[in-house]
């Protein structure tokens, strides 16, 4: 078979035409592949980065009610230690009302509640029992503040005459006592604390604007009912 040259030429232009529709086709499906890569590069990126940023928010968020409650925390805290120390002596003694523990001494008006120790804490909210003293038999040694505090109550026992009554409660039963002695001590003399044969109850107390000295009210039992 033989070609003429007009035969040749137009074979020429099919086949350029055709390797120009097959680079176009084989261009095409590089660029869909391309988009396709990205996409998929793209969606997978996305996909780590807007959990993190989600993550981010709710750690914000958590962070934010943890600040959120321990600020109404400390306000609930500042209100409770507020609403302690503005509580008056009226309120203490009525908050203990039920404790068996007590002192009365009705000459005075003084029916309060007694609690084991004489630190600072103590003294602040009850009349305090000196531990190295019986709390039943014996001499029980009590202590208290008598001015100056939210709670002060051996104020007027400065004002006890001889033979008042003191009235002693406990788990054991109920004692009655009448004074003995009220007089200044020295505040370095603790003989009235000291054990005794009989039942004695002992008041201690600071004498004002006197601190080297004590107030000091002693009283013998003269009657018991026991529980």
């Amino acid at each position: 078979m033989s070609y003429t040259s007009k035969n040749l030429n137009t074979i020429t232009i099919l086949l350029t035409i055709l390797i120009f529709i097959c680079l176009y086709v084989l261009n095409c499906k590089i660029i869909v592949f391309s988009i396709n890569i990205f996409n998929s590069c793209f969606n997978t990126v996305y996909s780590t980065v807007i959990p993190i940023e989600k993550e981010d928010e709710t750690i914000k968020k958590i962070s934010e009610n943890i600040e959120a409650e321990e600020n109404e925390n400390v306000k609930i805290t500042k209100v409770l230690n507020f609403q302690q120390e503005n509580k008056t002596q009226r309120d203490v003694i009525n908050e203990n009302k039920n404790n068996k523990w007590r002192i009365q001494i009705h000459k005075i008006g003084l029916d309060v509640h007694i609690k084991e120790g004489t630190s600072q804490d103590i003294l602040l909210t009850a009349v305090g029992h000196f531990i190295e003293t019986s709390n039943w038999n014996g001499n029980v040694g009590l202590a208290a503040h008598n001015r100056g505090y939210k709670c002060n109550f051996f104020e007027k026992i400065k004002t006890l005459k001889l033979g008042d009554e003191i009235t002693y409660c406990s788990p054991n039963g109920k004692r009655i006592y009448k004074v003995i002695v009220n007089k200044v001590i020295l505040d370095t003399d603790w003989s009235y604390l000291y054990e005794t044969n009989d039942n004695r109850i002992t008041l201690i107390t600071c004498e004002e604007n006197r601190p080297e000295y004590r107030r000091c009210v002693q009283a013998v039992q003269v009657a018991e009912y026991l529980e």
